[in-house]
């Protein structure tokens, strides 16, 4: 983990608020599904984190929904621009070698971390299904999947897109024929507090990646921590992925 420029070598705006961006890969250590970047935007003098979509020896991508001030001007810069970033931080998704039926979940734009974990399950030749759902058919970044043997689930809330009902709902449907050694997902938080109670009731070790207002991205500040049953844990150092069963989940998000 180091502090260093990268240049941006591409920019692609989805549905005007999707963006798929491409670093130079200047990383001191490799990094791992599930890892992020703390960029500095400009806009204010606090770093934003960015989850690793995908990471290849020259590149690496960051995905994300443009939301307010630092991420529109994160938007609007042009390819050959430098950014000021800290990373990789944060721990990974615990993939271990005895896992054999993996369920990937995301909602909206928690795709991001979850398609560096599906091209390094691929990569292991892991097996695996990716559910991934959103609010409407403009909201699901599918096109963006790596290609492979795995099986694909997609579903809307309004039933433009794949299966009609909410990604938890179709998880739940294919746990009454069989359980997956674990569960990996990513999304709003609501929607990983339902799965976290569906795998509590099905018995299914799972891991989510969670988001908190970070300040210093390393630890120092305390400013992201997060109720847990064993005290208080940073989400961008104990984090950003968790064991389920360590969360203490609230009523509503973290942000």
């Amino acid at each position: 983990m180091k502090q260093q420029k990268v240049r941006i070598l591409s920019k692609k705006i989805y549905n005007n608020r999707y963006v798929d961006m491409w670093l130079e890969n200047r990383f001191s250590e490799v990094p791992e599904p599930g890892q992020f970047v703390h960029i500095f935007t400009g806009s204010t003098f606090l770093r934003r984190p960015f989850s690793i979509g995908t990471c290849t020896e020259k590149d690496f991508r960051i995905l994300f929904q443009i939301k307010g001030a630092g991420t529109r001007k994160l938007a609007d810069m042009e390819t050959g621009c430098e950014l000021d970033i800290i990373g990789p931080l944060g721990n990974h998704f615990p993939v271990r070698d005895n896992l054999n039926e993996i369920y990937v979940v995301a909602g909206g734009i928690g795709i991001a971390p979850l398609l560096f974990l599906s091209s390094s399950l691929l990569e292991k030749k892991k097996r695996f299904k990716f559910f991934y759902g959103a609010r409407t058919k403009s909201d699901l970044l599918d096109f963006l999947m790596p290609d492979g043997d795995y099986e694909k689930i997609f579903s809307t809330d309004d039933g433009s897109y794949g299966e009609k009902g909410t990604i938890v709902e179709m998880l739940k449907n294919r746990l009454h024929s069989k359980k997956p050694d674990v569960v990996f997902s990513s999304g709003p938080y609501l929607m990983l507090k339902e799965i976290s109670s569906v795998c509590s009731r099905y018995d299914i070790p799972a891991y989510v990646s969670l988001e908190n207002i970070m300040f210093c991205g390393l630890g120092v500040c305390q400013g992201c921590v997060i109720d847990a049953k064993n005290g208080y844990q940073r989400v961008c150092r104990d984090g950003p992925v968790f064991n389920h069963k360590d969360v203490i989940w609230q009523k509503k998000p973290l942000i």
